[in-house]
C-alpha cells in the first residue's frame, strides 16, 4: 500500500477524536471521508500532515513512516476551506512562494488546466474566491506531493464555481496520478470524485467501500440515509426499503397509495404519496393530481437489504 495509517489514536483533553484508526491507501487513489459534524474527519487530515501530534498508532507514506517527521518533512499538501494567499505577493509569486526549483512545464500545465493563467499577475484582492481556491490548488500540487489533502474545499463556493473546482480537481488529480484523501459535507461530491468512501463515526471508521457499493449496498440504514432518501413499505408483512427512485407508478398492483403532495423540482415531480399508513416518495415526469389513487412498484432488484 502507498499510505498506511495504522491503529492511530488522538485524544483531547481526555476525549477521544480517533481510537485505533486504521487506513490503507493505494497510489493514485481518492479517498472520501464522510461523517457527522464531531466524527473526527478534519483530525485524520491534521494528524496525517503533522499539525496534530498523534498519541499512538503509525503513519506510513511510500513505506517511510512519517509521523516521526515535521510538518516540513513530510512532502504533503493540505487545501483548507479558506486557504489564505499572502496579500502583498501576486499569484504567481503566491504559488512560488519559498520555491526554490519547479518543473515550468507543469506550471503551465497546472495553470491552464486551472484556467488562472490569466491571472498570474493579479493580487489576492483582485481575484474571486473560486480563483483563490485554484491558486491554492496550484500552490499546492506543484511541490509534487506525495499526498494531497482537501477539507471540504467547496464549503464557500457558489454551485457554479463548485462544479467547475470539482471537475479540475478530478481531472488533475487523474492526470497527475496524486494520491488524495478528501474530506467533504456533501455526500454527493463524494459519491462523484471518489475511488473509495470511508463513513467515520465517533473517530472509528464504520465502512470504506466503493461509492456505487455506498449507494447500492449500505451496510446500514443510517449509512444508507447518508447518501439519499429511503422508502420503507411494509409488504407481505416484511419492511422493504429502497431508494425513491426505484419506486415507479404502475397500471395496476397491489400497492395501492393516495397522492398527498406534489412538488416540481426542475427536471421531474417529486410525489408524495400514502401507502395505508405509509408515506412514500417518488419521481414523476408528470404532475399527480393530490388525492388521486395510484398504483406502485417497487423495482426488486433494487431493494436494499441491511
Amino acid at each position: 500500500m502507498f499510505i498506511k495509517i495504522d491503529k492511530i489514536t488522538k485524544k483531547f483533553d481526555e476525549i477521544f477524536c480517533l481510537k485505533n484508526f486504521s487506513m490503507s491507501i493505494k497510489k493514485g487513489e481518492i479517498i472520501s471521508i464522510i461523517g457527522p459534524s464531531g466524527s473526527g474527519k478534519s483530525t485524520i487530515l491534521k494528524c496525517i500532515s503533522g499539525i496534530c501530534k498523534i498519541d499512538k498508532g503509525e503513519i506510513s507514506i511510500n513505506n517511510k513512516r512519517v509521523d516521526n517527521l515535521p510538518v516540513n518533512e513530510r512532502n504533503i499538501s493540505y487545501v483548507f476551506q479558506e486557504s489564505p494567499l499572502f496579500p502583498h505577493l501576486n499569484v504567481k509569486k503566491n504559488i512560488l512562494f519559498n520555491l526554490k526549483k519547479y518543473d515550468k512545464e507543469k506550471l503551465f500545465f497546472l495553470l491552464k488546466k486551472t484556467k488562472i493563467e490569466n491571472i498570474q499577475n493579479k493580487y489576492p484582492y483582485q481575484i474571486s474566491g473560486g480563483e483563490n481556491q485554484r491558486v491554492a490548488l496550484v500552490r499546492s500540487l506543484i511541490r509534487n506531493p506525495d499526498l494531497f489533502l482537501l477539507d471540504e474545499p467547496f464549503n464557500n463556493l457558489d454551485n457554479s464555481n463548485k462544479n467547475q473546482l470539482k471537475k479540475i480537481i478530478i481531472d488533475i488529480i487523474k492526470e497527475t496520478n496524486t494520491t488524495t484523501i478528501f474530506v467533504n459535507h456533501e455526500t454527493q461530491d463524494s459519491l462523484e470524485i471518489s475511488d473509495k468512501i470511508l463513513i467515520l463515526v465517533n473517530g472509528e471508521k464504520k465502512t470504506i467501500d466503493t461509492p456505487f457499493n455506498i449507494y447500492n449496498k449500505p451496510k446500514s440504514l443510517k449509512i444508507a440515509k447518508m447518501f439519499g432518501e429511503v422508502n420503507e413499505l411494509l409488504i407481505d408483512n416484511k419492511k422493504v426499503y429502497f431508494r425513491i427512485q426505484n419506486l415507479i407508478i404502475t397500471r395496476k398492483s397491489s400497492i395501492k397509495g393516495k397522492v398527498m403532495e406534489s412538488k416540481f423540482m426542475g427536471h421531474f415531480y417529486k410525489i408524495t404519496v400514502k401507502v395505508d399508513t405509509q408515506l412514500v416518495n417518488l419521481f414523476s415526469i408528470k404532475d399527480i393530481k393530490k388525492n388521486e389513487i395510484i398504483y406502485l412498484k417497487v423495482i426488486k432488484e433494487n431493494q436494499l437489504h441491511f
